[in-house]
């Protein structure tokens, strides 16, 4: 995908019109205080929001629509501070709150808004990924279409838009130009995570396609429009930690037998799903996963990936680490 790094609301706007109608148009669900010439420097995010998905699994527009109408009744009795967004497919919805120090404490209270919902809901579990991207209002969703074959534009929409989902869908045959704003007025506080040893039983990873097993903190990590780097890294040694059997490969053959199975496990996983990796080429993923596979680059231990803020709760691998 093209990236850009932009200063200005102007260069902003310039960059979305120039691929809007193009391709799908992405930004940051987060903000950073601090970039480098290319990317955001990760360290420095602004955990200040969260953001919910209700993805229309299977084109059933009206089930995300009910789950997204439960939420916003929630989010309004409260008065939280938050917008809203039709995305062709499905919904968003951001929550603003006050600035906290660890995506586990917006992971708890995201906990707290799925079990409003059914066992079967649309509200996707990735959650405080720090390298998560959301469409831009006001383009084009090319994955989307109405009757006529024409893509849904993704809107702004707000409380009293949803009277119903056909009404949802008639808006959104059309960009919707009017001033961005916010509602309510509370912003929430997310609860403080409790530490991870002091939590009773185990996360797990939910049904995805691979053949091989992962962990829920590089599952949540990967499975996302755009991984920072290093989180691909790490999946990348896990997955050679598991076909080596934790062992160092000696020859050049076993190392390329590794590096094949670890790039068609990513390719089933993660490369051929629609809007996850979304600048997925198997040509590049191939060039770095090689020097993880051929350096015999093992998986970070827990602490390691607990501190750089990887881990979702405890699993497994935490807790026979731990033994």
């Amino acid at each position: 995908m093209k990236r850009k790094i932009v200063q200005t609301k102007s260069e902003y706007i310039d960059f979305v019109n120039s691929q809007n109608n193009r391709t799908n148009v992405y930004t940051t669900v987060y903000d950073f205080k601090n970039f480098s010439d290319s990317a955001k420097i990760e360290s420095s995010v602004i955990l200040d929001r969260i953001f919910l998905d209700f993805d229309a699994h299977d084109d059933d527009l009206e089930k995300a629509y009910n789950d997204v109408c439960l939420i916003m009744n929630h989010v309004k009795e409260n008065n939280w501070e938050h917008s809203l967004f039709f995305s062709g497919r499905g919904f968003h919805l951001f929550i603003e709150g006050e600035p906290t120090d660890s995506i586990r404490n917006i992971q708890v209270f995201f906990k707290q808004m799925k079990a409003m919902l059914g066992e079967d809901s649309t509200l996707d579990d990735r959650v405080g990924q720090i390298s998560r991207l959301r469409r831009v209002p006001n383009t084009v969703n090319l994955s989307s279409s109405d009757e006529n074959g024409n893509p849904y534009f993704c809107i702004p929409i707000f409380y009293d838009d949803l009277s119903s989902m056909g009404n949802i869908l008639t808006l959104a045959k059309y960009y919707r130009k009017i001033p961005f704003r916010k509602e309510g007025s509370v912003k929430v506080v997310f609860p403080d995570a409790p530490p991870l040893e002091e939590i009773e039983g185990e996360v797990s990873v939910p049904d995805y396609d691979g053949n091989l097993p992962i962990l829920p903190c590089l599952y949540n990590a990967n499975m996302s429009e755009n991984p920072a780097h290093i989180s691909r890294a790490y999946l990348v040694a896990w997955y050679r930690d598991l076909l080596s059997g934790n062992r160092d490969l000696k020859t050049q053959e076993d190392k390329a037998k590794v590096l094949d199975s670890v790039i068609e496990e990513i390719k089933i996983s993660f490369g051929s799903k629609e809007e996850i990796w979304v600048d997925w080429d198997e040509a590049t993923t191939r060039k770095h996963a090689r020097f993880a596979v051929y350096g015999n680059y093992n998986t970070p231990g827990c602490e390691k990936l607990i501190s750089d803020g990887y881990c979702v709760g405890k699993c497994w691998r935490y807790s026979s680490a731990s033994n």
